[in-house]
C-alpha cells in the first residue's frame, strides 16, 4: 500500500507550523472520505493554537462533538492519543504536536492512506524520517 507521509517541523506552539498541518489535512480530504486530528490530550485542546488556526467556530464544534461532517459525506474527527485506538479505520491522520510515540501509535493503524505529523519539538520526527519516506512540508528552522 502506497502511504503518503508529510511532516512539518515545528518547534512549541508555533501557530504557522499547526496552520500548515491542518492546511495539508484539509487538502487530503479531496482524496480521503475520513480524516481524524489526534492531540496529545483533548481536555487540554480549548484555547490551544487548533482554536486559532481553525477558528472560534469551527473548533468549538469540533471540541465539543468530535467530529465534524461536510456536504460531501466526509468527515473530520478528534481524538486523544489515549482514544487513537477507537479511530483506527480513518483513511488520514494528523498528528498535531505529536511525539515519536505519537506517530508510532499511527504507523502502527492498518489502512490508512496519509499522516502529518506537527511536531512539538523538531526532534521527535528523527526515528520516523530515518525509517520512511518522508516530505517536509513546513519547517520553522528552530531544531
Amino acid at each position: 500500500m502506497n502511504r503518503e507521509r508529510y511532516l512539518v517541523k515545528s518547534f512549541g506552539d508555533n501557530i504557522d507550523g499547526t496552520r500548515a498541518g491542518l492546511v495539508k489535512l484539509m487538502q487530503l480530504l479531496d482524496t480521503c472520505d475520513h480524516a481524524v486530528i489526534v492531540v496529545p490530550e483533548i481536555g487540554k485542546v480549548k484555547g490551544t493554537m487548533l482554536v486559532d488556526a481553525l477558528g472560534e467556530d469551527l473548533s468549538k464544534a469540533l471540541i465539543k462533538n468530535r467530529e465534524i461532517n461536510f456536504p460531501n459525506n466526509k468527515k473530520i474527527s478528534l481524538c486523544g492519543q489515549a482514544t487513537l485506538k477507537n479511530y483506527k479505520y480513518a483513511d488520514a491522520y494528523l498528528a498535531l504536536w505529536g511525539s515519536e510515540y505519537t506517530i508510532a501509535d499511527i504507523e502502527a493503524l492498518n489502512g490508512w492512506k496519509a499522516v502529518v505529523l506537527v511536531t512539538w519539538q523538531p526532534n521527535d520526527s528523527a526515528k520516523w524520517e530515518a525509517a520512511n519516506r518522508v516530505s517536509v512540508i513546513y519547517d520553522d528552522k528552530k531544531g
